[in-house]
């Protein structure tokens, strides 16, 4: 049966139209990118499309700190919503001009679906403060992280039976209809900007900001300063840094050439389902986890990734490489949830846009170069070589960041402080 905290954000219409929005939009991302490939690569190359996703990528990366800062200065629902016309119009240019015509529409289009991405993934993270009651975020960020792992999958295989069935503009037609539903979950949503629902007298971010570029810089630099505040936040977004480079773009590059060079074409599919199942069994878990210590355990959770670069060193069976991925994306899944949960708690509502603007930019936005070197690297030491030094860093990586003070308690001192007296006395009063 389900938890009672998941019934009660269930029984919420504002939570409901908030993760349909959500599935909708997971689903459209992977459906675009299976497509596209379907698309571009039979008459363009592999090499014009490898060119698309880097567009995106490069776009996304860079704008990324800028969507923190529009997320933090208006409505939320209406930015995640110019961010679905933004990708709308990107995926129109994708039907238009993905397998024949001029090359620069195609990377412009790639360039909107690019900007859509670095404007809706910050204002989706913040969102949730406002929609869910703070003692239901981490069960929300439990079934946010399992949706999304599950409607990228859902997104792939409804790819694969439409394109084996229908021409791939016909599929990306029923791409755009996904972005249209998100789009009218938002417009229902209608999120008030966070600084007219903390002060409903105040104007606007115009009223006490200044505008134009030099506002949004400003806006940037204390997003920056609040981060910066906490050493155990800093801390752990440079952990996320490192891993890109010897966890999650290793695995993208090295598990599939690895498991299906051993065990045969079929094997990387066994692993990949493996991984995927692994990682909703984890952040439903996270969901569940009640500590003053929620780092420690969070850490304890990653601990389990090494368990892929040991397999990818020594000969193990398939089903021990299953296991392996299995537990590792478990153990990220969980991770995922103590740490967006713990972020929100940390951080005031009118930073969390940029907040997670710097978060993702940390943990991600150097991972088409890590996806670039890790080829070159292999080619070099080898990949058991490899794969053991991506252990030993992701070892020392991990536990490492316990040294910083609030790093076990994913928060402030002083706040960690006032927390377990409030729970100190409520535990009196009982």
């Amino acid at each position: 049966m389900p938890q009672p905290e998941i019934r009660a954000l269930l029984r919420s219409r504002r939570y409901l139209a908030f993760w349909l929005g959500q599935v909708t939009s997971t689903v459209g991302n992977q459906l675009t990118v299976v497509v596209l490939a379907a698309l571009v690569v039979p008459d363009r190359g592999p090499g014009v499309f490898g060119l698309v996703l880097a567009v995106e990528s490069a776009v996304m990366g860079v704008l990324l700190l800028a969507g923190g800062v529009v997320a933090d200065r208006y409505s939320r629902s209406t930015v995640m919503a110019v961010a679905d016309v933004l990708r709308l119009a990107g995926i129109v240019g994708f039907f238009l001009f993905a397998s024949d015509g001029p090359l620069a529409p195609l990377l412009v289009a790639a360039a909107s679906t690019g900007a859509g991405a670095a404007l809706y993934e910050p204002a989706h993270r913040a969102a949730l403060a406002q929609v869910v009651p703070e003692d239901l975020r981490q069960q929300a960020y439990a079934l946010d992280v399992s949706t999304k792992r599950i409607g990228s999958m859902a997104g792939a295989l409804l790819a694969g039976v439409m394109l084996a069935g229908i021409s791939p503009p016909k599929t990306l037609l029923v791409d755009i209809a996904t972005f249209v539903v998100s789009l009218i979950t938002l417009v229902w949503l209608r999120l008030p900007p966070v600084r007219a629902a903390a002060d409903p007298r105040a104007g606007g971010p115009e009223a006490d900001e200044p505008g134009g570029l030099r506002g949004m810089l400003a806006e940037a630099r204390e997003g920056l300063a609040e981060v910066r505040r906490r050493p155990w936040v800093s801390v752990l977004m440079l952990q996320g840094t490192v891993q890109v480079f010897f966890l999650f773009a290793p695995n993208y590059i090295l598990v599939p050439m690895v498991s299906q060079t051993r065990y045969g074409l079929s094997a990387f599919g066994w692993v990949s389902a493996a991984t995927l199942a692994g990682s909703v069994v984890g952040s439903l878990l996270g969901g569940r986890v009640s500590s003053p210590r929620p780092g420690l355990w969070a850490m304890n959770a990653l601990a389990p990734c090494l368990l892929t670069p040991v397999c990818l060193a020594v000969d193990v069976p398939l089903w021990m490489f299953c296991a392996a991925g299995a537990a590792g994306s478990a153990g990220v899944g969980c991770f995922m949830v103590l740490w967006y949960s713990s972020l929100q708690k940390e951080f005031p509502e009118r930073v969390q846009g940029r907040v997670f603007a710097l978060e993702g930019l940390a943990s991600f936005g150097l991972q088409p170069l890590a996806l670039a070197v890790t080829p070159l690297l292999v080619r070099f030491v080898g990949v058991a070589p490899f794969a053991t030094l991506a252990a030993v860093v992701l070892l020392l990586s991990t536990y490492g960041a316990l040294v910083v003070p609030g790093t076990a308690q994913f928060a402030t001192r002083t706040r960690a402080a006032a927390e377990d007296a409030v729970a100190d006395e409520s535990a009196v009063r009982k």
